[in-house]
């Protein structure tokens, strides 16, 4: 019959892009696990919600970077496409220091 089953192996689909970056709007972090990128799902979906409880604006900030690092991620281990250690590190200051600065104003 000429059937190859390994054609239609739900476990080799790669999610696309497009589908993992509307996954990510409805929840963050979702659409890097539908993907396969636990760790970053779950650091999305931690860091977006602590965003949405210090203020809104942070909420959604951290939310429309999830959404493009859903988007535009091409590796297993994408987190905004950040090359290195140093260079996530600083993200993360960044990012805390902008909280901190929310939390600190209101």
């Amino acid at each position: 019959m000429g059937n190859n089953l390994s054609d239609n192996n739900p476990i080799d689909y790669k999610t696309p892009n497009s589908l993992a970056a509307i996954w990510s709007m409805m929840l963050p972090g979702l659409g890097q696990l539908m993907k396969g990128q636990v760790m970053p799902g779950l650091f999305w979906a931690f860091l977006t919600a602590g965003g949405y409880f210090a203020y809104l604006w942070p909420g959604l900030t951290l939310h429309l970077l999830c959404v493009l690092d859903a988007a535009l991620s091409k590796g297993d281990g994408s987190f905004l496409a950040l090359k290195g250690w140093k260079q996530k590190l600083g993200f993360l200051f960044l990012l805390a220091f902008l909280l901190a600065y929310i939390v600190y104003r209101n």
